[in-house]
């Protein structure tokens, strides 16, 4: 009412677009003396399960789901899978502590409803994962495309060669990276098996995959939610292909707290062509290309990290590990990068210089480029945090983002 809009104006999936947009801090803002806030839809005692977000952008934000929404979320987790390929005959790892955090709790779940056997790798050092993997045979893995590389530094390190393994497919979910074209192909070829891009949110729930086909290309899982795109500067929505914008989403049945027009602040545009699975759902081309709030703005010019991390996973010579700096005012900008082991320190110089003319191309910013020692950045078991607002100048006061 508040907004202008009455329940009872919703009669057609058109109108949808009458209804209010919401986003994370809506619902932080709902929050009170009680665990879930004034959006709790249903008394407590139908809560089935206890979740929260990530933490990545903001505070935690508590998540209730009833043993409908929960059966929601496995069964599109499961659909998910199923197009990848996972069967019953598969041993899928989920490669990640997924304690209290919902992500990888639905690839469980998902895994139960197709019947494949489930190895919980959560608590497990990433040797101890490795040897789990190689013992037990597991032929698929969840977790995020950080830790996939994590995995292979620990390959690396205890001689395990991966493509030696079982292991036939990769899920990976909880940021962008396996639809990053150079990011898919270096995972690819380290591990011998086929990878695959997968999008969600706690709010939300498990509402976007690359297909079998792999076209590039993610489809929306519009049997069970409805996938809006609106501008990035206003809520005018977009409909036809290759115009950027952030992705809001209406989840079908979420009971505990239910999820109409979530702004989701995932970048995407519509793709132009249907895929050649055959598939009805509409597609983003390219998956997610980041977050609202990840954008970089500097010297007036919008630049989108993943377009940065395509072209240092491109280079040879570095890691892929990487930190984007820059202060608020988008004056100071700097990339640190990290020499692969072999490189000779007498080297850093030249391929800093073409690392920085390679990032010009792409982003029509001058980057200085900071070469580093391997292993001088710390390494996340989860999800990466490279763009880091400086105040100052001084590196040592950066908040991560």
């Amino acid at each position: 009412m508040e907004k202008g809009f009455d329940p009872s104006q919703l009669k057609t999936i058109e109108d949808i677009s009458r209804v209010p947009i919401i986003d994370k801090t809506f619902i932080s803002s709902t929050l009170d003396d009680t665990v879930y806030g004034s959006m709790l839809a249903v008394d407590e005692d139908d809560v089935f399960f206890y979740h929260q977000t990530s933490g990545t952008t903001s505070t935690p934000v508590c998540q209730p789901d009833t043993v409908t929404d929960w059966s929601f979320n496995g069964e599109g987790w499961a659909e998910l899978m199923w197009e990848i390929g996972i069967r019953p005959h598969d041993r899928v790892m989920v490669a990640f502590n997924y304690n209290l955090f919902i992500g990888f709790w639905g690839a469980h779940y998902g895994c139960e409803r197709i019947g494949a056997e489930v190895v919980a790798g959560g608590g497990l050092t990433s040797e101890q994962k490795l040897l789990k993997i190689r013992d037990l045979g597991v032929t698929a893995l969840a977790l995020t495309p950080t830790y996939a590389f994590r995995l292979i530094e620990a390959a690396e390190k205890n001689d395990i060669d991966l493509k030696s393994l079982k292991v036939r497919k990769i899920i990976c979910a909880g940021e962008p990276g396996a639809l990053i074209p150079s990011v898919k192909q270096k995972l690819e070829e380290t591990w011998g098996c086929d990878v695959y891009d997968h999008i969600g949110a706690t709010e939300v729930g498990p509402w976007g995959f690359e297909c079998g086909a792999k076209c590039g290309s993610m489809h929306i899982n519009e049997s069970m939610f409805y996938p809006e795109l609106i501008k990035m500067d206003s809520e005018e929505l977009i409909t036809e292909p290759n115009e950027y914008g952030r992705v809001v989403i209406t989840t079908f049945d979420r009971k505990a707290r239910p999820c109409i027009r979530f702004n989701t602040n995932d970048i995407a545009c519509w793709a132009e062509e249907k895929c050649s699975c055959g598939s009805i759902y509409r597609m983003f081309k390219g998956g997610i290309q980041g977050r609202g709030d990840h954008i970089i703005k500097a010297r007036g010019t919008f630049v989108n990290p993943v377009v940065i991390e395509n072209v240092i996973v491109k280079e040879p010579c570095v890691d892929r590990e990487h930190r984007i700096l820059v202060n608020p005012s988008g004056n100071m900008l700097m990339i640190q990068v990290e020499a692969l082991p072999a490189v000779d320190k007498k080297d850093y110089e030249v391929i800093a210089a073409r690392l920085k003319k390679n990032i010009f191309n792409c982003t029509f910013l001058n980057f200085k480029i900071e070469m580093l020692p391997y292993g001088t950045l710390e390494r996340s078991e989860a999800k990466s945090k490279k763009v880091i607002i400086v105040n100052d100048g001084l590196v040592g006061k950066a908040k991560s983002l």
